[in-house]
């Protein structure tokens, strides 16, 4: 999650760094800047039909685009955070509202006719159980799945989904975002089961899992145990690597983690001329 995480935010940084180091160019360097007066100027000329109307077309189009394309995608980034976010609230309000919170549980029970457990982060966080997950799952297998619904909750994971999604969403065609989105939604119920497994026997949550799995419609704003990548999570939890191997993959994503966050920074310093070209 920290890697893939490092490598989309790293993205956004790397943008904004772009456009800060073309600004410090233009505003701190003489002679880019009297090049960049020429060329705006000659981009206004052009503009206004110095270069005949082809060229006006050409100039106006092309500020029309640009102009268009960052308003757009800061405009439609910021809308899905919001629809998700508002889905989420509207969702757990909803839950709330419809079913009955059982104290012992710490969970919202639903009369509804599928297996489902899933957590929502509203105003209030909230974990929706179904009355035939609870006939379905002994006590062993309900403590652990609702051990996985709180490790989402505490670790914010619906932050992590919002982001990605909304990423993905607004810029489907760049790969990163749409593979991040993937890879995230099934890293995040990883860690959540790695969060309900710390105390517990985790062959009580991989037959949870497979108690759960149906084809069932989940709110696209919940984080559901048994939604995504089953059975690749559960040969994970029966199949666990040895502590040595653990080390040496935590030691390379770290590495790695490290890497695409500052790759940008020493980039930009050193196009910058702040660091010695000898680095």
């Amino acid at each position: 999650m920290t890697v893939w995480l490092a490598a989309l935010l790293g993205v956004l940084f790397a943008w904004v760094v772009a456009v800060l180091q073309v600004a410090i160019e233009v505003f701190l360097s003489p002679d880019v800047r009297h090049v960049v007066d020429r060329c705006v100027a000659s981009f206004c000329a052009a503009a206004l039909g110095a270069h005949g109307t082809v060229g006006q077309w050409l100039a106006v189009g092309l500020a029309v685009v640009l102009v268009a394309g960052a308003l757009g995608t800061a405009f439609g980034l910021s809308r899905a955070l919001l629809r998700f976010r508002a889905r989420t609230h509207r969702h757990a309000d909803a839950a709330r509202l419809l079913g009955r919170h059982d104290d012992a549980l710490g969970a919202v029970v639903l009369d509804v006719p599928e297996r489902v457990v899933y957590a929502i982060a509203g105003r209030t966080p909230t974990i929706v159980v179904s009355r035939p997950a609870l006939s379905a799952l002994d006590e062993n297998q309900l403590a652990v799945v609702l051990a996985h619904e709180r490790a989402h909750l505490t670790g914010r994971h619906h932050l992590v989904r919002g982001l990605s999604s909304a990423l993905a969403r607004v810029m489907p065609r760049i790969p990163l975002f749409t593979a991040g989105y993937r890879e995230l939604a099934r890293l995040v119920e990883m860690c959540a089961d790695d969060a309900a497994i710390r105390d517990r026997d985790a062959r009580h949550l991989v037959s949870a899992l497979l108690a759960l799995t149906a084809p069932v419609s989940i709110p696209g704003a919940a984080l559901a145990a048994a939604a995504t990548s089953v059975v690749r999570r559960a040969e994970r939890l029966l199949l666990r690597p040895s502590r040595g191997a653990l080390l040496w993959t935590r030691v390379l994503l770290t590495a790695g983690s490290v890497a695409l966050l500052a790759g940008p920074v020493v980039l930009g310093f050193l196009l910058c001329g702040v660091l010695p070209y000898g680095l």
